[in-house]
């Protein structure tokens, strides 16, 4: 599908676009949304949007880690529960509660972060 946009070519020194390029990639960004951004007055974004991002991106990393986690724990009750200790029954049920709630903290982790970012969006409720 062809594009509605226009090139406009600009000139750099070498040293130019090694600056340029440097800067795009300090605000993760390519080199024409960089300059388009300034251009039109956008503004850049601030580096602590990018600290932000990043950690959102780890807590729901680490959120991933422990849902497996608890499919693992519950899997090894369907397949082998009956096989097992109530001791270890019961362990591994509160592995699994423990689970959950480290999730709720990492989920509002993640909203704390995500509404520092957008500070105008309104708070979805979220059920428990």
């Amino acid at each position: 599908m062809p594009t509605k946009r226009k090139r406009i070519l600009v000139s750099f020194t070498p040293e130019e676009k090694a600056d340029v390029e440097m800067k795009a990639d300090q605000i993760y960004t390519s080199i024409s949304e960089f300059l388009r951004g300034l251009i039109l007055g956008h503004g850049m974004p601030k580096p602590e949007a990018f600290e932000y991002c990043h950690a959102i991106r780890d807590l729901l990393t680490v959120n991933a880690d422990q849902a497996r986690l608890g499919n693992l724990l519950k899997l090894a009750l369907d397949v082998g529960g009956k096989d097992l200790a109530p001791m270890i029954v019961s362990q591994i049920e509160d592995l699994i509660t423990d689970i959950r709630k480290t999730q709720d903290t990492l989920r509002d982790g993640v909203e704390t972060l995500h509404y520092k970012l957008h500070p105008r969006r309104a708070k979805r409720g979220r059920p428990r």
